[in-house]
């Protein structure tokens, strides 16, 4: 949660809470021992309230939908349910939306993003927070857009970077049944590092899953997988 000064920070002040805690034990000082407590316990509090992150998410599933066998047509679906941290925050991102290929048709919540971004090859997308979605009580965003000639290649690739605390992170692939998987591996990037995790589960060769529970912040989720070789015909086939 904290960065090295604040953690620094963090630990003094619960010494503090210690210190004065025995003050008002063992000693005939018990009102100065319980003010230094309590004036220590607040801090702390406040430095949590200040660094928590502004929104979390509870539950968030990505599901990309690859509709031929080809890979030239996909949609992904981003389900999460949100709650704002902060009574004032006014608007949420979406960031880190990139492909090989092209992507357009942007929704949240079935409406057009109030604002949207471009930086190289990531899209950032904005909603402005409504005071009748009541985000502060926690409520369900629903991110879509359109792939094009984004899976085209034999080896394809569902990512997600955390960008807020996530209790449950779950992303599904679901490729169209004339062209099914070969092999998939999950993983994760990290400080410059890959770590590998858990195979995904893998159902009927045309629905790659992975769960990951408490996903690391600013970490980046990675499901890969390989295009089965459906032969010279097919591939022929899918050209024409």
């Amino acid at each position: 949660m904290f960065n090295k000064p604040n953690q620094l920070i963090f630990y003094v002040n619960v010494l503090i809470v210690i210190f004065g805690v025995l003050v008002a034990l063992i000693t005939p000082f018990a009102v100065v021992g319980l003010i230094i407590a309590i004036s220590a316990a607040l801090l702390i509090f406040d430095q949590i309230r200040q660094n928590k992150s502004a929104f979390s998410i509870d539950d968030l599933k990505k599901t990309l939908t690859v509709h031929d066998s080809g890979g030239n047509k996909a949609t992904l679906t981003q389900i999460q349910m949100t709650t704002s941290c902060h009574a004032d925050n006014s608007e949420y991102w979406f960031r880190n939306i990139r492909a090989v290929g092209s992507i357009s048709n942007f929704r949240i919540n079935d409406h057009s993003p109030d604002e949207q971004k471009k930086e190289g090859d990531n899209y950032q997308l904005c909603m402005r927070i409504s005071p009748e979605l009541k985000l502060i009580d926690g409520a369900g965003l629903t991110l879509t857009y359109e792939y094009q000639d984004a899976f085209t290649q034999n080896e394809g690739m569902l990512s997600h970077i955390v960008d807020d605390d996530t209790r449950q992170l779950r992303m599904t692939i679901q490729l169209p049944e004339g062209r099914t998987v070969s092999t998939a591996r999950f993983f994760c990037q990290y400080d410059d590092r890959e770590e590998a995790l858990l195979p995904p589960t893998v159902t009927g060769k045309t629905i790659i899953e992975a769960v990951v529970e408490n996903p690391k912040i600013g970490a980046e989720y990675c499901l890969q997988w390989r295009w089965a070789d459906d032969g010279v015909l097919k591939k022929l086939g899918r050209l024409f």
